[in-house]
Parts: structure tokens; sequence; C-alpha cells
């Protein structure tokens, strides 16, 4: 089973925020444990971002041509 992607965890973080507005906390261990998969996978795609920064410097041509085919597979 794939994982949803992160826009989809954002919008039902957005609206479980809603509920917890109109029905108060009990659901506030969803929200936590949507806020954490959003940090989760924010953190994952910034240093995967740094990793390939670093693997493609000094102009060369390595690293730059994988930097799709990663980032399709971190969402």
């Amino acid at each position: 089973m794939n994982e949803p992607p992160l826009n989809q965890i954002i919008k039902a973080r957005n609206q479980c925020a809603e509920i917890i507005a109109l029905y108060g906390e009990k659901f506030l261990p969803i929200f936590e444990r949507l806020e954490n998969e959003i940090a989760i996978r924010e953190e994952r795609q910034r240093l995967l971002d740094k990793a390939i920064m670093i693997g493609s410097k000094n102009g060369t041509q390595n690293g730059t041509h994988l930097a799709p085919r990663f980032n399709a597979q971190s969402k």
C-alpha cells in the first residue's frame, strides 16, 4: 500500500483542526499524529534536497539527473 501524498496529509490535518474547533480536544491525538507525519516528511525532503545538492556540486553531471527519480520516490 502506498503512503498518501503530503498534500493529502496536510488537508486531513486541517480538517481535523476544524473538528477539534467544533467538538473539542477528544480528537487531538489524531491531529498530533498528522502533525508528526508532516514534520517527518518535510524533514526527509529537506535532507534529500541537501544530499542531492551536495552530490551534484562542482559542476558534475552526477546527481543532477537523479533528483527527479529520488523526489518521485519520496512522495
